[in-house]
């Protein structure tokens, strides 16, 4: 009691008249602060904030009280980001900004920066000093700038200001503007010179400036993959340090190698990029006292969509070692001592990063399977952490999008039970995961679609058709349009009656969520593909009517081209299985004109649908004389003439037709269609 009720004294002390006193107080907190959390939670709770911001505002605070009151908010910040976040609610950030400009006293000018360096170490602060960046970047810029010239460069100090300086720039660029604020203040040609000092305190905060510079930014990676330095361009400067004896140098230039990398901006250098930073991250691996995390997501980054560099990974080794740290975090569950909280971060970029590397390429599937993948991600959908649950299921989708996987080797991994618990997950980003899983195990061709069938995995999609977020609904249907390709007739009527028509359609319209339409008009699509009775059930739930404007919305100019392809194939299942249908569809002169102008798009898959449309509506045949007239109207194997030929001729489609077969650019697929078309017209050109 009599210790809080002293601190509490050296909290009021800092309202004296006297400036002894307050420095006193001042340098006494300060010692007591550095290096104690609880003795920054302590001053927190005696409300130091107010009165070390308003010393710091007022115009006649002298130098070295300034310099304590500083260092003060500096070592509070260190505290955590609600630490940090109530410094800048208390208005220090402005005395800050204002003790970094031209002229300040050197000592007070380090420890103002080393202060926004810990203030800016957080997501949340980083984002809310938009009001001082402009004048923070001019600063900053102008402390790099003076000490470079410096007479004195060589000494620490200097280093020291030019590091902080860097480093507080590249917190800064934590959105696109920023990020061109920063770089059209003249940064890019400040800071690569400094990758060439020698100083690796230095390079490595340079290094990581410019990878936040660049970071998912295509105009900022051009214009620095093109600027020289000594003869020598920044991307061979970076491959270079790639190779450095320190390890930390080596991350933080794979890290911005693979910026350039990601932006396809790296040109004649891909080569160099696979077999230099490749490497240098996988031997970072297994280096001790690197940070694991920051290798593995630079790593999964640099593999991003890119087939040839995941390659060179699974190679190298990269998904054994990966799986190796994931197996060696989990033995390492309910031991004391062990920062398992870091853990969790590790095997979540490890999942991510083991995900982006199977994303393309066979090899590199078969590879993780063969590693025993599939048997950690099985676990990982148990583990307590969602994070992890949702990036193993995000490793699964891309594993199980091989057949000869999804045939073979997925059956036994018992990983179909934990996907279906977690698509009933509270958490959405769980949920999304685990049904863009799912999507891959319930094509026709996989062992698991009878088992999950028998789960009841009908009841669990329709029941989250009703959420509100779009990729969860594009994911449950695109499961169930998985579902309705050959299944046995009962089945399929189950799975439209408890989906229901009325809903397809109703998502289906131009007001609804472009994600979620494309993929319910693939269900209908679906639905009428294997037989007539999808198509019997979308007329009796509609009417033709509606069906007529439902079909001429979805052909809309406006409708993205997917959905549009799925539209054409609906209008195609639809007038092949059934004349009566087809009646409806060839009484409407809008539609039909809609469906004859797709067949010139060039955009070939609309091209084809449509083409197939006017196939199928051409098939249809009037009945002929030996029938009487009495033969089913819904048969089109009668061997009378075409039923519809006149009507599509008077759309101009057989000269369309011909044009388009002259036309030396057209696809083969394409014209092997049109050719297909052309043979209904023969009658009419006798």
């Amino acid at each position: 009691m009599a210790s809080l009720q002293l601190h509490a004294e050296y909290v009021q002390q800092l309202q004296s008249s006297n400036p002894v006193d307050v420095y006193a107080a001042l340098r006494t907190i300060k010692n007591a602060i550095i290096g104690s959390s609880t003795k920054k939670a302590l001053y927190f709770r005696l409300h130091i904030i107010p009165h070390v911001s308003s010393l710091l505002a007022m115009d006649d605070t002298d130098v070295q009280t300034r310099i304590q009151a500083t260092t003060i908010v500096g070592s509070l910040a260190h505290k955590g980001e609600d630490a940090a976040k109530q410094l800048l609610d208390g208005g220090v950030m402005e005395s800050l900004v204002n003790q970094i400009m031209p002229g300040t006293d050197a000592m007070l000018m380090e420890v103002s920066e080393r202060a926004l360096n810990a203030l800016l170490s957080y997501t949340d602060t980083k984002m809310s000093v938009e009001e001082y960046a402009f004048s923070l970047v001019s600063c900053l810029l102008g402390i790099i700038a003076e000490a470079k010239d410096s007479t004195q460069l060589f000494e620490m100090r200097a280093h020291a200001r030019i590091e902080l300086a860097v480093l507080i720039l590249g917190k800064l660029c934590v959105t696109e503007s920023r990020q061109f604020a920063v770089a059209n203040a003249g940064t890019i040609d400040l800071l690569v010179p400094l990758l060439t000092w020698g100083y690796p305190r230095l390079q490595i905060a340079t290094l990581q400036t410019l990878s936040a510079l660049s970071y998912e930014n295509m105009e900022i990676c051009r214009a620095l993959a093109t600027v020289p330095h000594d003869g020598q361009l920044f991307l061979a400067i970076v491959l270079k340090l790639a190779r450095h004896q320190d390890p930390e140098i080596r991350l933080h230039a794979c890290v911005c190698v693979s910026n350039l990398s990601r932006m396809r901006v790296s040109g004649s250098a891909t080569r160099d990029i696979q077999n230099i930073a490749v490497p240098a991250l996988v031997k970072l691996l297994r280096c001790p006292g690197v940070s694991s995390l920051q290798v593995v997501q630079a790593l999964g980054y640099l593999c991003h969509e890119d087939a040839e560099i995941q390659i060179a990974a699974k190679n190298a080794g990269v998904i054994t070692d990966v799986i190796r740290i994931l197996a060696d975090i989990e033995s390492q569950e309910g031991i004391d001592f062990v920062d398992h909280e870091h853990n969790i971060l590790v095997a979540k970029a490890g999942f991510l990063t083991l995900g982006t590397i199977v994303s393309a390429g066979e090899e590199c599937r078969a590879k993780a399977v063969e590693s025993q993948a599939l048997t950690y991600l099985a676990r990982a959908m148990g583990h307590r952490d969602d994070g992890i649950k949702a990036a193993a299921c995000l490793c699964t989708q891309y594993i199980v999008r091989s057949v000869p996987i999804c045939r073979t080797h997925v059956p036994e991994s018992g990983i179909l039970k934990p996907l279906l618990k977690l698509a009933q997950h509270e958490t959405l980003d769980v949920q999304v995961s685990a049904t863009a899983a799912l999507i891959n195990l319930l094509p026709d061709f996989s062992p698991l679609r009878t088992e999950a069938l028998k789960e009841n995995i009908v009841d669990t999609l329709v029941g989250l058709l009703d959420s509100s977020s779009a990729m969860l609904c594009r994911n449950v249907l695109w499961c169930i349009r998985n579902l309705l390709v050959n299944i046995d007739d009962d089945t399929r009527l189950s799975i439209i009656d408890k989906v229901g028509i009325g809903r397809l359609c109703a998502i289906s319209r131009p007001d609804a969520d472009p994600v979620i339409r494309e993929q319910a008009v693939g269900v209908l699509q679906n639905i009428t593909v294997e037989n007539d009775q999808g198509t019997r059930a979308i007329f009796e739930c509609l009417g033709a009517e509606k069906v007529v404007e439902l079909l001429l919305g979805l052909l809309d100019p406006q409708t993205e081209t997917p959905t549009q392809v799925h539209s054409l194939y609906l209008l195609n299942n639809i007038a092949v299985r059934s004349q009566e249908c087809c009646e409806h569809i060839v009484k409407s002169k809008p539609l039909l004109h809609a469906i004859a102008a797709r067949v010139t798009s060039p955009v070939s898959e609309v091209a084809i649908g449509a083409l197939w449309c006017i196939n199928s509506i051409a098939t249809h045949k009037a009945p002929s004389s030996r029938s009487g007239g009495r033969g089913d109207s819904g048969s089109s194997s009668d061997e009378g003439e075409p039923r519809y030929l006149a009507q599509l001729e008077e759309l101009g489609l057989q000269a369309t037709l011909e044009g388009m077969l002259r036309d030396s650019g057209l696809c083969l697929s394409v014209r092997d269609r049109v050719k297909t078309c052309l043979d209904y017209f023969a009658p009419l050109a006798i």
